[in-house]
């Protein structure tokens, strides 16, 4: 089996274990898809999404940076950075980051309530109304949009 087709297995049952709710073993998942191929963003975005439902909130940012390295236009990974960085309390970076998801995509509303949330006193209250919802809705769109990517090249992302 190739590398590739590795990766892209443990993509899949990172995501089928995130979507059970199951982080620790999602994580696991991710990082062994990572090992098959390490420049697959889409990879490391999920990661991220499933260390910050774990409460690591540092090692979270740390994916999304690598994952922006690797996609520096991925409006759904600036929006999960910018919740990131809202809950580590970084309310100019949440900004920066929800700002600059909505400069890709104007269409992403969830980037408009988070840009809202951090310019209200009502801060963590936002993010534990938002916080399911939008991490299910991120990683539906980024499997969806890695199936519609992955017939037309080697390296799927967004």
């Amino acid at each position: 089996m190739s590398d590739n087709y590795l990766a892209i297995k443990k993509f899949d049952e990172g995501v089928a274990a995130y979507l059970k709710g199951d982080f620790k073993s999602s994580i696991k998942l991710f990082s062994e898809a990572i090992k098959h191929d390490p420049k697959f963003a889409l990879v490391h975005t999920s990661r991220g999404a499933a260390y910050l439902k774990s409460d690591k909130t540092h090692k979270a940012i740390s994916d999304f940076d690598c994952a922006l390295q690797l996609n520096s236009d991925d409006a759904r990974t600036f929006h999960l950075r910018g919740l990131a960085h809202e809950r580590a309390g970084d309310v100019a970076r949440a900004y920066r980051d929800f700002d600059r998801a909505l400069e890709i995509d104007p269409d992403l509303v969830a980037a408009y309530r988070g840009r809202d949330c951090v310019t209200d006193k009502s801060v963590a209250e936002c993010w534990h109304q938002e916080e399911d919802y939008e991490m299910a809705d991120h990683l539906a769109a980024m499997r969806v949009s890695h199936l519609a990517g992955h017939s037309s090249s080697r390296n799927p992302g967004i």
